[in-house]
């Protein structure tokens, strides 16, 4: 990348990261985008692969897959842990490795956290239908109960071990209970 030109960094590769970075092809900026995974979750199908309709590279796609075309757009896998503004850059880290990204625009599309509406109980017990990694944890946890469940001569512990809560009313929510 050229040092006379503008540089964009994004941090974050979901929708909004994504169609920020695909804003600036063919435009006169260089462009760095930031994420922890190197891949992109089309996340409205997470329910499918914790509910084993789908596998997780079903909705997994390659960063830099998706922008190999772009010439003015490079890829870093990292998690900010930092931002100076007032020097504009930012510090990202990754594997006990870290540096600092000079940056004359910053685009943030982290991402949200999921909240509880201070209950604890249910986040102490909940599966997070988030991220890939969450919705694999969930289908392994429900497969390993349906084995049991198979296994167990005894009424009360196969219903015990195949009722399910689901926790939450969105879209995700009433797929995964659907």
């Amino acid at each position: 990348m050229s040092s006379a030109r503008p540089k964009v960094i994004i941090i974050g590769a979901g929708f909004g990261g994504l169609n920020a970075a695909r804003a600036f092809n063919s435009q006169p900026v260089d462009v760095l985008l930031i994420d922890r995974n190197n891949y992109h979750t089309f996340t409205p199908l997470l329910y499918q692969v914790a509910t084993c309709g789908l596998d997780p590279s079903d909705i997994a796609y390659p960063i830099r897959g998706i922008f190999r075309r772009q010439a003015n757009m490079r890829f870093l896998l990292g998690s900010v842990t930092g931002i100076d503004t007032a020097n504009r850059t930012l510090t990202v880290s990754a594997e006990g490795d870290t540096r600092q990204e000079p940056y004359d625009y910053l685009v943030l599309a982290a991402g949200s956290v999921t909240t509880y509406f201070g209950n604890a109980n249910v986040q102490r017990v909940a599966f997070e239908v988030k991220d890939l990694s969450g919705s694999v944890r969930l289908r392994n946890h429900v497969l390993k109960l349906l084995e049991r469940a198979a296994w167990t001569e005894d009424p009360e512990l196969r219903r015990a071990l195949t009722t399910m809560v689901v926790v939450g009313g969105g879209p995700t929510g009433l797929e995964t209970a659907g």
